[in-house]
């Protein structure tokens, strides 16, 4: 099946790639050793996180703002292996009621203000998928990629959309997604995907943590069978043209 007659975009082509996640851990989770992999080599990688992720913090005893602390030091911590530039948060409520359209508009006006050629989030299409703030973070980031050009359609704010002058988004990368095609070899830079999801400690205990990295060291080396290389992340890179209609 041809899903797009367009080409696969070059995703490590990209100068300034805009990680778009639900939650503080989910770049990490699923793309780290390719985000590794693109900061060494140069290209700028910056984090936008949609929702505060309070509600999977493990410590019960701890307040909101201190749970918040918690979840920006690793993150701070995360973000210092793998070479991230800079990370914003947008705080909508973690497993909450928050409007859609509020999200594409903050989006907006990111993709806006920070002009990226490439774009990263979770595949809103995922089989299965159950939890709405990935379902909504996916949508709203493939929308506000769509429509960061056209400035009728209002951001957030309106001084960066009267700023804005139109640029090229080469593409946009999913993780998260049962259909791939694009296998990242990441054996160089599993051991920095390693080290940073050992710093999600707000959100796993002890044994949670060692199970998670457990898990993705197996998914790693399964994702790679047949290939020339040990250890891999699956992406579906699209251009911007194939999210209407097919193109």
């Amino acid at each position: 099946m041809i899903d797009t007659i367009l080409p696969t975009p070059d995703l490590f082509g990209a100068t300034r790639v805009l990680c778009i996640q639900p939650h503080y851990d989910d770049n990490d989770i699923a793309a780290a050793g390719t985000i590794a992999r693109l900061v060494a080599q140069g290209s700028e990688v910056i984090y936008l996180t949609v929702t505060n992720d309070l509600m999977g913090v493990v410590d019960g005893f701890r307040n909101d703002d201190e749970a918040r602390a918690a979840l920006k030091r690793d993150q701070a911590a995360a973000g210092t292996i793998l070479g991230i530039s800079q990370q914003y948060w947008l705080d909508y409520p973690d497993a909450g009621d928050y409007d859609y359209f509020a999200v594409r508009r903050d989006l907006l006006k990111y993709i806006r203000q920070i002009r990226p050629d490439f774009v990263m989030t979770c595949d809103p299409w995922l089989t299965y998928e159950g939890h709405r703030d990935h379902i909504q973070t996916g949508l709203a980031a493939s929308e506000a990629v769509m429509f960061a050009g056209l400035t009728r359609i209002a951001s957030s704010d309106p001084a960066v959309d009267a700023a804005y002058q139109s640029h090229q988004i080469g593409g946009i990368a999913f993780y998260f997604t049962r259909e791939p095609n694009t296998i990242v070899d990441i054996t160089a830079t599993w051991s920095q995907k390693e080290a940073a999801l050992r710093c999600y400690q707000a959100q796993f205990d002890a044994a949670g943590l060692a199970e998670l990295v457990r898990a993705f060291d197996h998914k790693s080396v399964q994702v790679a069978q047949g290939q020339a290389f040990g250890r891999g992340e699956p992406l579906k890179v699209l251009q911007t043209s194939a999210l209407h209609c097919g193109i």
